[in-house]
Parts: C-alpha cells; sequence; structure tokens
C-alpha cells in the first residue's frame, strides 16, 4: 500500500511561509534549492514551492500537489492509471528538478539520483499528485524511510 507523506504549496515567499511553519508547528528545514523550501515533521515532508521561480508553480498560489510513497512504483502507478490517473510530467522538467536539487554531474544525473523514481499523475479531477520510491523519499524530501 501506498503512503501519503509528502503535499506541496506554492507561495510567493517561501522563507517567510517555512519561519511559519517552523514557529506555528516546529517542522525542520530539511533542504533548499533556488526554488523550494523543504521542511518536514519526521513524517511528512512539506515543500514550499516559489510561484515566481519554479518551472512547475509559476502564478500558482497554494495547494500544488502531494505525493506517495510506494513499495513498487511500477505496480503502484499501473494501478493508478488504470483507476483514471493520466501520467503529466515531461522530460525537461525532470532534468530541471535533478538540476534544482543540485543532483546533477557533467550534465548528466548523478550516480546516487539514478535510483529515485518519481512520476507525476492528475486524478480524474485533475489533482496532481507523485508516485515516488524510498529512495527518492530520502534524498528529495528527505524522509526517514
Amino acid at each position: 500500500m501506498a503512503k501519503l507523506r509528502h503535499i506541496a504549496i506554492a507561495v510567493p515567499n517561501t522563507d517567510e511561509a517555512a519561519k511559519f511553519y517552523e514557529h506555528a508547528f516546529g517542522m525542520k528545514r530539511v533542504r533548499e534549492s533556488v526554488s523550494a523550501v523543504l521542511l518536514s515533521d519526521g513524517v511528512i515532508s512539506l515543500a514550499i514551492l516559489d510561484n515566481k521561480t519554479s518551472h512547475e508553480a509559476l502564478g500558482h498560489n497554494g495547494l500544488h500537489h502531494f505525493g506517495f510513497i510506494a513499495d513498487n512504483v511500477d505496480e503502484t502507478a499501473a494501478k493508478a492509471e488504470k483507476s483514471g490517473a493520466v501520467y503529466a510530467d515531461k522530460a525537461e522538467n525532470v532534468a530541471k528538478r535533478f538540476a534544482n536539487r543540485g543532483q546533477m554531474e557533467d550534465g548528466k544525473i548523478a550516480a546516487a539520483a539514478q535510483k529515485q523514481d518519481q512520476r507525476k499523475y492528475q486524478d480524474p479531477n485533475g489533482i496532481k499528485f507523485d508516485i515516488v520510491n524510498d529512495e527518492h523519499a530520502r534524498n528529495s524530501w528527505r524522509l526517514p524511510v
């Protein structure tokens, strides 16, 4: 069974939003990039996307997407598609995400990052969600799985 472990919001000021969640709820910063701040409580990852610089959140405000960790990404993705989900990613976005996370070496995805699996979908209502493996959850979301 997949587990809901990631929520992403888009805001105009990531640092200000991060400080709110740090002070109000005790969340900890686990990763920062040019387009996002990631916080965690040790169970859930909260990505705060910059809606002025994140290529995936430009102009968006509020809830952006959520994510599931799956034991088997292929099987979970197949079930989601059979249930009406539509794959919603582009090769150029995949490359940009690895670059934003500092996981590129000489224009190629770093060896350690190649084990990560992340798939972006939309449900039948158009709501965006991710299906990822443990490796992605550890390296990108910084969750202890």
